[in-house]
């Protein structure tokens, strides 16, 4: 299967697919966006949990862990991972061990840090492709029900008399989509710093209103 490339693709495909925005308005003021499958996982000790996914301004993908009451109360980061040294200094006992001096030495050592997406766009074309991959293309699980099935074999008859296309992708200029997520960006983000975009090598700055 091939993957998203636009945001607009994405978005297509989350309709497709009967996943759900549940953005609540104080998120959606953070530019923030909250996106939902339309079924749980179920485990073998009976637990069941509702797949429910953040993109942040940040730059953070994440997997929300949803208490029972349906809030979210912790998260897996999504993004990828890259190593990073870090360096500090070597110290010395003395011979009493009571005292420690810098032997004028740093050591290294390797840590982990998360890959930030620096743009919206990015972040939602990143975040359709992971759910693709990892539940709906995932031969160890069968997790698509009976609305995605009904909604994927439709819009597939569709394509099949036009494209030969295993989704919905893209063929068209997605800049009005993002001006328009843009704007509402803008008027929910009164008090918040300007927001940049990068789109197509170009940066757009939303300025803060008032």
């Amino acid at each position: 299967m091939k993957k998203i490339k636009t945001m607009q693709e994405a978005y297509r495909v989350f309709e497709y697919l009967g996943i759900k925005n549940v953005t609540k308005p104080w998120q959606e003021a953070k530019c923030t966006e909250v996106w939902e499958l339309p079924f749980k996982t179920y485990y073998g000790s009976g637990h069941s949990e509702i797949n429910r996914f953040s993109v942040y301004k940040s730059g953070y993908v994440r997997k929300m862990c949803v208490a029972p009451n349906g809030a979210s109360r912790s998260c897996w980061q999504l993004n990828k991972v890259r190593q990073k040294p870090e360096y500090f200094k070597d110290y010395k006992w003395n011979e009493e061990w009571t005292e420690q001096t810098w032997t004028g030495k740093y050591r290294k050592r390797m840590t982990n840090e998360r890959i930030l997406i620096d743009n919206h766009r990015d972040r939602i074309v990143y975040l359709c492709n992971y759910i693709l991959k990892n539940y709906y293309n995932n031969g160890k699980w069968n997790l698509v029900g009976e609305y995605a099935i009904e909604r994927i074999n439709k819009q597939q008859a569709e394509l099949r008399n036009t494209k030969n296309h295993d989704l919905p992708f893209f063929d068209g200029d997605e800049h009005d989509l993002v001006a328009k997520l843009q704007e509402t960006c803008q008027k929910s983000s009164l008090n918040t710093s300007d927001v940049r975009v990068l789109i197509d090598g170009h940066r757009y700055i939303l300025n803060k209103i008032g």
